[in-house]
């Protein structure tokens, strides 16, 4: 089959490897890359805000055309653009479109240019929308938006059964089919087992809207009263990032809390590897791509309990879970797998285990059967 995914964001080639910053970009391209590798014909349609990166590329044997959103303009354009950026791939003449965004922002020009194409689409939605107020009028024409866009989608791909209870609200649930995203392959083999001590990871956008990462700051804060050499690893960036920096200078953590920026491939699967726990205090996500690579890397899970963090970890077996907000309690499990040795293996073989519902390979092939069903 022929197959256009058109991905609000996508994976780049960074001087240094690969730089994958946030789980929309890593489900594209995993998504692309198996669908590649099991015989399918695939291109990209994604965004940049670089003009380095605009144009036709390819990235490991993936054709990708990125059009450029001035950064500032990027909400406002990002629909125009992608219906008009779309229409332009006639010549590739997909047998499916499948789009991949956090909502409707950048989805509803794809579905239009999908209908005036004649194109069977699927839409697979990586964040849980509309959790937080805005003003009426925004909410409302989101909603609006939203509901156009998915009743307009012949197949919706939601990553948790949360996720399809709410887009049931806007759209038949028939419509609508529970496959969670998945982990690159790479993290199940065997990688360093060299642990920093007491060391802490979290891997995702630094925003505290949804991520919760000043709930974890103010946690290390009892953190360290009892373990002074614990450390925490930030890896990624976010509209959050100088206020994040203020607060641990307001805590005076600096030297327990490392801000390490965007990584590569390769930084980021040995981040999983020397690492003893990973912490996620998200307040709201869609399925997290980076829970379930560090599960398939073995880390222990210290999580709010969100439900699709809830689900993915089956209510607490395969992991931690702390009711959310709830910032001494994050500390005090944080504290409990950092002092007890037995504890922390026993939830690395579970992470283990519950990881191989998740594996790339398995999650495609489930996403191909929709695809041939259309």
């Amino acid at each position: 089959m022929k197959i256009l995914i058109v991905s609000q964001w996508f994976v780049s080639k960074g001087s240094d490897g690969m730089v994958i910053p946030g789980g929309t970009e890593r489900y594209s391209y995993g998504l692309a890359k198996q669908l590649q590798e099991d015989g399918h014909t695939v291109m990209v349609l994604s965004t940049t805000t670089d003009k380095e990166l605009a144009g036709l590329k390819v990235l490991n044997g993936i054709s990708i055309y990125r059009f450029k959103i001035p950064e500032r303009f990027y909400g406002y354009l990002a629909d125009f653009l992608c219906f008009i950026n779309l229409l332009k791939q006639k010549e590739f003449n997909p047998d499916i479109i499948h789009i991949v965004s956090t909502g409707y922002r950048f989805a509803f020009g794809g579905i239009i240019a999908s209908k005036i194409m004649k194109k069977k689409t699927v839409y697979t939605i990586t964040l849980i929308p509309f959790k937080e107020g805005r003003g009426r009028l925004p909410i409302f024409l989101d909603k609006f938006i939203f509901s156009k866009t998915v009743g307009w989608s012949d197949v919706i791909i939601a990553l948790s059964k949360e996720m399809k209870e709410i887009l049931a609200k806007e759209v038949h649930h028939k419509k609508i089919v529970v496959i969670p995203s998945f982990f690159t392959e790479s993290y199940c083999e065997e990688g360093n087992k060299d642990k920093a001590h007491n060391s802490i990871l979290f891997v995702g956008r630094l925003a505290v809207a949804h991520k919760g990462v000043d709930f974890l700051i103010k946690a290390m804060n009892y953190v360290v009263k009892e373990i002074p050499s614990a450390k925490l690893n930030l890896v990624g960036e976010g509209p959050s990032l100088n206020y994040l920096k203020e607060l641990v200078s307001e805590y005076g953590l600096g030297n327990n809390i490392i801000f390490c920026g965007h990584i590569d491939e390769d930084q980021l699967f040995e981040m999983y590897f020397k690492n003893e726990i990973l912490a996620m205090p998200s307040l709201r996500e869609g399925m997290p791509m980076v829970l379930l690579e560090a599960m398939s890397a073995g880390l222990p899970i210290v999580a709010f309990d969100i439900e699709c963090i809830k689900e993915a970890l089956e209510d607490g077996k395969h992991g931690i879970l702390v009711k959310k907000g709830e910032i001494k309690e994050l500390a005090n499990q944080i504290i409990r797998l950092l002092n007890n040795d037995e504890l922390r293996e026993y939830y690395s073989r579970m992470s283990l285990e519950r990881s191989k519902r998740y594996s790339q390979d398995e999650v495609v092939r489930d996403i191909e059967k929709i695809y041939l069903s259309i």
